[in-house]
């Protein structure tokens, strides 16, 4: 049988096999050939003993939420509680582009934001850049209509802080789910963890993967890495004069000059300094 994991919980696997759900565990071998399945994994199970006896290619794979085979993500940020961080989705952002994965921001706790114009600044800077922005609210259900289409036939990873209300949000959407939420503590500055596992909800021809929160996010990656998959750069850093520009201080750079032209978010430029000062070279630079 072939099915797909959508939950693991003390080294039993869930797996989907045409909307049926069986529980094995993995062969054992796996381990010694640094194989270990994961949610999103499609695999194959013996049909005598319901072991795990193979897992098929990847077409992605996210070590931080560990989650395979998903074609969208989600950003999800709060307006208030904990504040919105133009740095964190930036990161959540390149994090995306890195793995080939689309993604989309989605704005919540709007009941407790009167500063609308923050709202339109958020939008405007990621539409600048093609990057779709949603804004709701779990208490009033504003904004849900518009995004449950989001959801239809696609493999969904919700990414974000503690506290954002992931999880409010899939129980908004279907009320059936039930997930554990939990406030933001004013106190920690930060949402308290709930959800403690990565799980795939079936959802209108697709899943939602619930994920649990974290208030950083290392994304692992060198300075040459974050000057090509940071958002809006792509089409801009094959075009630059040198192969390896990081556009900070090299001449004949295409994303300088758009940023000098008002054609690159100056907001979005002042977050890429900040994650290079905290990234490494992968090769070393030789100062003449």
């Amino acid at each position: 049988m072939q099915g797909r994991i959508v939950a693991l919980s003390c080294g039993t696997y869930s797996i989907d096999v045409d909307g049926v759900i069986f529980h094995a565990p993995a062969r054992g071998i796996f381990r010694s050939r640094n194989i270990k399945p994961t949610v999103g994994d499609y695999v194959e199970i013996n049909d005598n003993s319901y072991i795990i006896e193979k897992v098929f290619d990847r077409v992605n794979y996210l070590k931080r939420p560990p989650i395979a085979n998903i074609d969208q993500m989600l950003i999800i940020e709060s307006l208030k509680e904990p504040e919105f961080s133009y740095l964190l989705a930036f990161k959540y952002l390149t994090y995306a582009n890195m793995n080939n994965i689309k993604a989309k921001i989605i704005l919540t706790k709007l009941d407790k934001q009167d500063d609308l114009t923050l709202i339109d600044e958020i939008k405007n800077t990621y539409s600048a850049l093609g990057i779709e922005v949603y804004v709701v609210s779990n208490k009033t259900k504003v904004g849900l209509d518009e995004i449950r289409h989001l959801f239809k036939d696609h493999i969904t990873c919700l990414i974000g802080q503690s506290g954002v209300g992931k999880s409010s949000l899939i129980n908004s959407i279907d009320p059936d789910y039930e997930r554990r939420v939990n406030d933001y503590s004013k106190a920690l500055g930060r949402g308290k963890h709930q959800t403690k596992e990565v799980i795939l909800l079936p959802y209108e021809g697709g899943y939602i993967a619930d994920t649990p929160g974290f208030s950083s996010l290392e994304l692992d990656l060198f300075k040459e890495d974050l000057a090509q998959f940071y958002p809006g750069f792509a089409e801009k850093f094959t075009n630059c004069y040198y192969s390896n520009c990081l556009h900070i201080t090299e001449n004949r750079c295409t994303v300088k000059e758009a940023l000098q032209k008002g054609e690159y978010p100056q907001i979005a430029y002042d977050c890429y300094l900040k994650l290079s000062e905290q990234s490494i070279y992968k090769n070393k630079r030789y100062e003449r």
